[in-house]
C-alpha cells in the first residue's frame, strides 16, 4: 500500500515539474512573439555589419557592441558606475515629479482656486522647450546634479500633473454624489471614489514621464557632465570607440525599456478589476 502512494508521489511531482517547464517554454516563445520586431531589427543590424553594407567604424556589429557591453559593464564596471550615476538622477527627478505632480494634480481637480491659480502657469511653461531652459538652470543651480536633477524634473511634472488632473475629473459625479449621501468626509471621498478612479490616468503620466526622465538625463549628461551615460555616449563618440558608444545607447534604452514594462505589470495588476468589467 505504501509503495502505491509513494509512486503516486513521485508521478505527481513529475507531473508538477513537466508543467512549471511547459509555463516556462510558452513564457519563453511568448516573449520572442511579442517583441519579434525587435529580434527582427537586431538581426538586421546584425548582417547589415557583418555583410559590410556599413562602414564598422560608424555602426560596428551588435555582437561585438554586446561584448564591449559585457566587458564594461561586468569586468571594468566603467558602465555600471555611469549607469548609478544616470540612474540616481533620473529617479530623483522622477521621484519629485511623481509626489509634486500628482499631489498638485489631485488639488487642481478637487479645487476650482487651486486650479484657477495653477493651470495658467502650465499653459505658459508647459510649451516651452524643456533643454531650452537648462542653460538656465546650469546659472542658477551650477553645472552639478542639481541641474540635471531639474530638468529631469521639469519634463517629467507636467505629463503626471495633466494625467493626474484629468483623471480626477473624469471620475463620475454620480460616483462622488454617492459616496457622501452616506456620510462620507471629503478625505473618504478622496481615499476611496477619485483616486481608485483616477488610477489608470495617473499610471499613464507615470510611464511617459519614465521615458522623459531618460530623455533628459541623457541630454543633459550630454551638454554638462563628467559622469553618467550620457558623458559615455559623447566620450565614446569623440574617441571613435563606436562599440561603447552603442554600448551606452542601448543601457539608456534598456533601462527604459525595462522601468516601462515594470510600471505596465504593477498597473495590470492594479486594475486587473477593469479587465474583467471589460470582459
Amino acid at each position: 500500500m505504501s509503495d502505491a502512494s509513494d509512486t503516486n508521489l513521485i508521478v505527481a511531482a513529475h507531473r508538477g515539474q513537466g508543467r512549471a517547464i511547459a509555463k516556462f517554454i510558452y513564457a519563453c516563445v511568448n516573449s520572442i512573439l511579442r517583441y519579434y520586431p525587435i529580434f527582427i531589427l537586431i538581426a538586421l543590424w546584425e548582417l547589415t555589419a557583418r555583410l559590410g553594407l556599413v562602414d564598422p567604424a560608424f555602426m560596428p556589429p551588435f555582437s561585438s557592441v554586446m561584448i564591449t557591453l559585457f566587458q564594461e559593464l561586468f569586468v571594468s564596471h566603467e558602465l555600471l558606475i555611469h549607469t548609478g550615476y544616470s540612474f540616481a538622477r533620473a529617479g530623483t527627478g522622477f521621484g519629485l515629479a511623481a509626489i509634486i505632480g500628482i499631489t498638485l494634480g489631485i488639488m487642481m481637480g478637487r479645487s476650482r482656486m487651486v486650479e484657477s491659480f495653477v493651470d495658467p502657469l502650465i499653459s505658459v511653461i508647459f510649451p516651452t522647450p524643456k533643454l531650452a531652459l537648462f542653460p538656465l538652470m546650469m546659472v542658477f543651480l551650477g553645472i552639478g546634479d542639481a541641474s540635471k536633477i531639474a530638468l529631469i524634473f521639469m519634463g517629467c511634472f507636467f505629463p503626471i500633473i495633466i494625467n493626474t488632473y484629468t483623471g480626477v475629473k473624469s471620475v463620475d459625479k454620480y460616483f462622488i454624489w454617492n459616496a457622501r449621501t452616506k456620510g462620507a468626509s471629503n478625505f473618504q471621498v478622496l481615499l476611496t471614489v477619485v483616486l481608485p478612479g483616477a488610477l489608470p490616468m495617473i499610471f499613464s503620466g507615470l510611464r511617459i514621464a519614465t521615458s522623459m526622465a531618460f530623455l533628459m538625463i541623457v541630454a543633459s549628461e550630454l551638454i554638462a557632465s563628467n559622469e553618467g551615460l550620457g558623458y559615455i555616449i559623447l566620450y565614446a563618440q569623440r574617441s571613435f570607440n563606436p562599440e561603447l558608444m552603442f554600448s551606452g545607447i542601448i543601457l539608456v534604452s534598456a533601462m527604459g525599456f525595462i522601468a516601462d514594462r515594470l510600471l505596465l505589470r504593477l498597473g495590470h495588476w492594479l486594475f486587473s478589476w477593469q479587465e474583467n468589467e471589460d470582459e
